[in-house]
C-alpha cells in the first residue's frame, strides 16, 4: 500500500510538470485564437451566449470552452496563453483522476497506475492537454462519463444514469454530438455481451430527459440574446448534415489507420499487438477484454464512415484504447515487443545527447538554458534506467514523461515563433500610440491576430472610400495595397517560414 501511495505521488507530480509547465510560453497556435479571442470578446461585451471574433458572432461552437475560458480570463483580469490554456489543462489534469477511479474498478495495483500513465503519456493526450481547444474538453466529458458507467453499470443508480449523461453533455456542449455517438456506443456493446439491458429505465430515462434539457438551453438562450434561429439551424448543419453531408474536412476515408495509432504514441505498437491478439484469440478472451476491442474497433469504423474527417476527430477513442492496451500488457503481452520497447528506450537516452547535434543543423541555437534541460533530461532518464528495472512499464511511462517533458514543456515553447503574435502585439502598440486611428483590414487575419492586438471594436475590411489610418494585410500585398506606400504610409511586414497565409503587413500613417 505504502509503495503504491508513492506511484501514485510520482505519478501526480511528474503530469503537473508534464501539463502545466511553460503551459503560456508558447505563443497561440492553430485556432486557439478563435477561442480566446472570443472569450475576451464576450468579456468586452458583458455576454455569455454569443462569441464573438472581431466582434462578429461566432456561433457554430458549442459554448463550454468559451464559458471557462472567460472565467479564467475574469479571474487573472488578463487574457493571455496561460488563461487561456489553463482550463483545458487544468480539465486534462482531472480527466487523469476520473480515468485512474474507473481504471481501478477493472485493474488492481499496480495496472491502473500503468494505465493512467499510459493515458498521460499518449501523444493525442499530452498535445491537446496543452493547446486552448476543444478537443481537451470533450475528452475529459467522455472519461468522466466512462468513469461513472463503470462504477454503476452493475446497479440501476440514478446518481450513476446522472453522471454518465452530464459527462456526455459536457463533451457535447465543448465539441459536438460525437460524444453522444461515442458513449452510446460503449454500453450498447457491454448490453449485447453481458445482457445488461435492465439499465433500460424510468431513471436512466428521467436522468436522460433532465440532462438532455441543460444541453440544448444555451442553443436557446443563444437565440434568444441573437433574435434568430440561426443556432439551431447551425447545431443541425455542424452535427448531423456535416458527417453525411459535409461542406468541408473532406479527408480520406483511410486517415484514420494513421491518427489512431499516431494519438496513441508512443505506445501505438502494443495496440497492434493487441489488436492482433485479440482478434486472433476472441474466443478465447474474456468478456470485458472483448468489451473494450469491440468499442474501440465500432468509435474506429464510426468515424471511418462518417464524412467529415480530420486527424483529431477520433481523440474520443483514446480512454477505451488505453484499457484495451493495459489488458494485453497484463494478460497478453508478446515478449518480443517488450523487448523491443527496451531497445527504443535506451535509443531514446542516446537521442537526448544527439539533440546537441541535431539542434544546430537545424539552425537552432543552443541557449544556456535549453542546454542544462537536455543534460537534466539525460540524466533523468539514466536514472529511471538504472533504478526502475523491476518496474518494468511504469519505467518506461517515466521516461516517456522525461522525453515529453523536454519536447511539449521546454523545446517546442522555447522554439516557437509566431507572425500572428508579433503583427498583433505591433498593432496593439500601434493602436495605442495613436488611439484615435481608424484601423482596416484586408484577407481576414485569423483569431490570433485580434487577439495580440487587444482589439476593442471591429476591424473593417478595407475599401478605396475609408480614410484607414492603420491597414493590417494578410498573406499578399497587392498592387492597389502598394500603391498607399507612395501616399506616406509606412510600413512594416512579419513574415512565417513556409506558411504563406501567416505572412501579415501593416501599414500606418500619422493622424
Amino acid at each position: 500500500m505504502k509503495k503504491e501511495r508513492l506511484y501514485i505521488l510520482i505519478l501526480l507530480i511528474c503530469s503537473g510538470f508534464l501539463i502545466f509547465w511553460n503551459l503560456g510560453k508558447r505563443p497561440l497556435f492553430g485556432v486557439e485564437g478563435r477561442w480566446g479571442e472570443a472569450a475576451r470578446e464576450m468579456v468586452l461585451k458583458g455576454s455569455w451566449f454569443v462569441p464573438t471574433i472581431n466582434f462578429e458572432p461566432h456561433v457554430t461552437k458549442p459554448l463550454i470552452p468559451f464559458w471557462l475560458i472567460k472565467l479564467s480570463g475574469m479571474v487573472f483580469q488578463d487574457f493571455n496563453e496561460f488563461t487561456v490554456r489553463l482550463p483545458g489543462a487544468l480539465l486534462a489534469f482531472f480527466s487523469l483522476w476520473f480515468f485512474y477511479k474507473a481504471v481501478t474498478k477493472l485493474f488492481s495495483y499496480p495496472w491502473n497506475l500503468i494505465s493512467t500513465g499510459i493515458l498521460l503519456t499518449s501523444l493525442g493526450f499530452i498535445e491537446f492537454s496543452r493547446l486552448s481547444q476543444s478537443e481537451i474538453y470533450q475528452l475529459f466529458g467522455i472519461i468522466v462519463s466512462l468513469t461513472f458507467y463503470i462504477y454503476f453499470r452493475d446497479q440501476k443508480s440514478f446518481l450513476g444514469y446522472l453522471g454518465f449523461f452530464i459527462g456526455m453533455v459536457f463533451g457535447a456542449l465543448s465539441k459536438g454530438i460525437t460524444s453522444f455517438a461515442v458513449l452510446f456506443t460503449f454500453p450498447l456493446i457491454d448490453a449485447l455481451i453481458e445482457k445488461r439491458f435492465y439499465h433500460l429505465n424510468w431513471k436512466s430515462l428521467i436522468a436522460g430527459i433532465l440532462v438532455l434539457g441543460f444541453y440544448f438551453l444555451p442553443y436557446y438562450l443563444t437565440a434568444q440574446e441573437l433574435q434568430s434561429q440561426l443556432p439551431f439551424y447551425l447545431w443541425l448543419r455542424e452535427n448531423l448534415k456535416q458527417a453525411v453531408e459535409p461542406y468541408d474536412n473532406l479527408r480520406p476515408f483511410y486517415i484514420y489507420f494513421l491518427y489512431w495509432p499516431l494519438w496513441l504514441a508512443p505506445w501505438s505498437f502494443f495496440l497492434f499487438g493487441a489488436i492482433l491478439k485479440f482478434a486472433k484469440r476472441f474466443k478465447q478472451i474474456s468478456n470485458e477484454e472483448k468489451l473494450f476491442f469491440l468499442t474501440s474497433l465500432a468509435i474506429f469504423l464510426l468515424f471511418t464512415v462518417a464524412k467529415a474527417r480530420r486527424g483529431y476527430y477520433i481523440l474520443p477513442i483514446l480512454p477505451f484504447s488505453v484499457i484495451l492496451i493495459t489488458y494485453y500488457l497484463k494478460n497478453h503481452l508478446d515478449e518480443f515487443l517488450f523487448k523491443f520497447y527496451n531497445f527504443i528506450r535506451f535509443l531514446l537516452i542516446i537521442l537526448t545527447l544527439e539533440l546537441f547535434l541535431i539542434l544546430p543543423y537545424l539552425q537552432l541555437k543552443i541557449p544556456f538554458t535549453v542546454a542544462i534541460t537536455l543534460i537534466l533530461g539525460f540524466f533523468l532518464q539514466v536514472l529511471v534506467f538504472l533504478f526502475y528495472k523491476k518496474e518494468r512499464f511504469f519505467s518506461f511511462i517515466l521516461q516517456f514523461i522525461v522525453i515529453e517533458w523536454l519536447i511539449y514543456a521546454m523545446l517546442i515553447p522555447h522554439y516557437s515563433k509566431s507572425s500572428e503574435k508579433e503583427t498583433g502585439k505591433f498593432l496593439a502598440k500601434l493602436s495605442y500610440e495613436i488611439p484615435q486611428a481608424f484601423i482596416c483590414q484586408v484577407n481576414n487575419p485569423v483569431a490570433n491576430v485580434y487577439f495580440y492586438a487587444q482589439i476593442s471594436k471591429k476591424i473593417e475590411p478595407f475599401s478605396k472610400d475609408k480614410n484607414c489610418h492603420i491597414l493590417l494585410v494578410r498573406k499578399e500585398l497587392t498592387p492597389e495595397i502598394k500603391s498607399l506606400l507612395e501616399r506616406g504610409y509606412y510600413f512594416m511586414e512579419f513574415k512565417a517560414e513556409k506558411e504563406p497565409s501567416k505572412n501579415y503587413y501593416i501599414l500606418y500613417k500619422s493622424l
